[in-house]
């Protein structure tokens, strides 16, 4: 009972950390001669502690009983959830050479932050969201690797239209934000309850708007354009470098250039940068328990919004290329990210290292 009250807390320790930090992920990783506690901060890893490795399977057996878990299998991968607090998390484990690693991942779980105003558009950009936010039927894709913040943009886009008066749905592979009165759908793959089933049933439930978490095949986005070309709001996401290599994207997925051109109304590409801590202010010679002396605390979503004109919409018709409709867009008043980025540097928010770290230098 002892060892099991240890474990506990343990855990409790662990979790009550990676909070207090605002972790994204925890991984407890086992090494030959101690188990590692590694915390994702801001984008970047840290070492947060390391445990006897005596203690490795019972702590790995707890969060697999926390999450519904079997214990009993150590060969294959899992994957589970699990609630402390009202907060909600994500499980994996995978076995590994030195025993089973556990990946846990602290899912965003306040809906009063979801808020447009606090993403990081300027205004600009904010005119251009706001106006297809507007529009009663259309696509909207959000951009953009993993861990760039996608899924707060796409929720704080619906967040402002969750007003009562429209049917708003989701299907995602797993929902990550719960929110009252949007209908969430988490797809289940083992049983064929995938997005293709679940998008199919939406369309015959009345829905006025459709949250599809990504697009990942032809036939996930032909649904959406089919369902953006008949009175729907879709919004999705997809995983491109910039905006305008997202209709690349699409096409290269095989869908039709007309349709792309009639309904895609807004892509908005994205990174998440770090800002400069305020406390030290990035100096290296100073100790700063504020940012652990990374020189970083927070983060800052960089964007590049592309509205899609009248001009890029006949361009894309007549097949123009990456050049033309990159030419076009500027022309247009789209700023790159990379200039975005650099406005923040000017700004003394972030750093150029970072910029070209999490941007690189397009256009």
């Amino acid at each position: 009972m002892q060892d099991e009250n240890r474990i506990i807390h343990l855990w409790r320790e662990i979790l009550t950390h990676s909070i207090k930090c605002k972790a994204t992920d925890i991984h407890i990783e086992p090494c030959n001669e101690y188990t590692l506690v590694r915390c994702r901060i801001d984008g970047a890893l840290q070492s947060y502690r390391k445990i006897n490795s005596d203690w490795h399977d019972h702590l790995i057996a707890h969060i697999k009983i926390q999450a519904s878990l079997d214990i009993a299998e150590k060969r294959l991968p899992q994957d589970g959830r699990l609630s402390i607090d009202k907060i909600d998390c994500r499980v994996s484990s995978l076995p590994t050479l030195s025993g089973e690693k556990i990946v846990v991942r602290i899912l965003f779980h306040d809906p009063k932050q979801l808020n447009i105003n606090n993403l990081g558009f300027n205004d600009a950009q904010l005119d251009v969201v706001m106006h297809s936010l507007k529009q009663p039927q259309g696509l909207f894709l959000v951009t953009g690797p993993t861990g760039s913040g996608k899924t707060v943009t796409l929720y704080s886009c619906l967040n402002h239209l969750n007003d009562g008066t429209r049917n708003i749905s989701s299907v995602e592979d797993p929902v990550e934000i719960r929110i009252n009165g949007i209908n969430q759908i988490s797809i289940n793959p083992k049983i064929g309850f995938d997005f293709l089933i679940v998008l199919k049933a939406l369309l015959r439930q009345d829905p006025d708007i459709i949250l599809i978490g990504e697009i990942r095949d032809l036939q996930t986005a032909q649904i959406a354009l089919q369902a953006a070309q008949t009175g729907h709001l879709v919004f999705a996401s997809l995983h491109t470098n910039n905006a305008i290599s997202t209709v690349d994207r699409l096409i290269n997925l095989g869908c039709d250039k007309e349709l792309i051109a009639s309904c895609l109304h807004l892509v908005s590409a994205q990174r998440l940068i770090r800002k400069i801590c305020t406390t030290c202010n990035g100096q290296i010679k100073i100790p700063c328990p504020e940012c652990n002396n990374t020189r970083y605390a927070g983060r800052i979503a960089v964007h590049e919004v592309l509205g899609i004109t009248s001009d890029i919409r006949k361009q894309l018709r007549n097949s123009a290329n990456y050049d033309e409709l990159w030419s076009q867009a500027k022309n247009s008043g789209v700023s790159s990210m990379f200039d975005n980025g650099m406005q923040l540097v000017t700004q003394g928010i972030t750093s150029l290292a970072e910029v070209h770290r999490q941007i690189g230098q397009y256009h």
